[in-house]
């Protein structure tokens, strides 16, 4: 099957390198468009997630291609600097990986949902883009398929398993905590604002101007202008970021002026939101994604991951017959 996929996660690359390959939907069309360019690959399908960026290629012959080395090539890398920070899959591999990706069991959170949405989104951009061929856009379809059958067969999952709750835990374990400041109104910043909400915290989002109308905020959440963000430091004692802004969404030059700032600041955004500068200052902890995932997929998960093989296995034979098919019919 010439299928290949190279890429890093978070077992390989810490968020300061991951942040540089977390590209914008403009940046995904301009690699798509490039990578279509060269011989012989008929089809791409690029993830980029906080975790992992991974680029899925169907080509006539993988054997001298490296879709990393392509990526960083299209995005002005110097691959020899990241050579040791990714790995190659071929062949029968990539299905196998792809479908334990959308599982959750590869996540740095065992089990967590939102990659499943991910890997939906990888192969729907791909497919808005012109860059998915039938070889990606089955073997997708498959990988979700079998993901959503070991969701509704095993409890891979669990509330004590999301970046929300683990951030959560960082803060209850704070007793002067009582207002918090959530930047960012989008999936994980609504989730994260409920949630501090549904556990007696005073809290407040931000929401930018020209988005007022079309916001939906969690109940019992104040909000506040994105502008007046450095103003509401002054009055909560923690800050969770959680956008999807290619820039600092807090600052430490803006902090550091300010008289009085919270001493905890969690950052759930890849590319990273706050500044890390910023845990230099006086009694202020900074968290990130790898600071508050750091353990969790160090558990004894062995069993489930037999069940999750045993379950996938069936869908990576339905899409073998239908590869072997598709081959006959060509080959006729």
């Amino acid at each position: 099957m010439n299928v290949i996929m190279a890429g890093m996660d978070y077992t390989l690359a810490s968020v300061d390198i991951r942040e540089k390959f977390s590209f914008t939907k403009s940046t995904i069309q301009a690699i798509y468009n490039e990578v279509l360019k060269k011989d012989k690959i008929f089809g791409a399908v690029l993830i980029s997630t906080c975790n992992r960026t991974e680029l899925y290629l169907s080509c006539e012959d993988y054997l001298y291609i490296n879709p990393f080395e392509l990526l960083c090539g299209i995005v002005g890398y110097d691959y020899e600097r990241y050579r040791k920070l990714h790995t190659l899959r071929t062949g029968e591999d990539v299905i196998i990986h792809l479908c334990k990706v959308a599982c959750g069991v590869k996540s740095q959170i065992w089990g967590e949902d939102q990659i499943l949405t991910q890997v939906k989104n990888a192969i729907e951009t791909a497919r808005e883009m012109n860059a998915s061929d039938s070889t990606l856009e089955v073997m997708f379809r498959t990988a979700i398929t079998a993901a959503k059958k070991v969701k509704s067969t095993l409890k891979l999952s669990s509330i004590e398993g999301s970046v929300v709750i683990s951030a959560l835990r960082i803060i209850r374990s704070r007793d002067a905590i009582k207002r918090a400041l959530v930047i960012g109104n989008g999936e994980i910043g609504r989730l994260m604002s409920s949630t501090l909400i549904n556990n007696g915290y005073d809290t407040t989002i931000t929401l930018r101007q020209y988005r007022y109308g079309s916001n939906i905020v969690p109940l019992g959440v104040r909000t506040v202008d994105y502008s007046e963000r450095y103003k509401e430091l002054c009055h909560c004692d923690v800050v969770i970021s959680a956008t999807l802004s290619p820039h600092y969404t807090i600052k430490f030059d803006e902090v550091n002026k300010i008289s009085r700032y919270p001493h905890l600041f969690i950052d759930l955004a890849v590319p990273r939101d706050i500044d890390p500068c910023i845990k230099s200052l006086n009694q202020v902890e900074l968290y990130d994604v790898d600071s508050i995932c750091v353990g969790e997929v160090n558990k004894n998960h062995t069993e489930q991951l037999a069940r999750v093989d045993e379950i996938i296995q069936k869908y990576i034979l339905d899409f073998y017959r239908w590869y072997e098919f598709k081959k006959r019919r060509f080959l006729a």
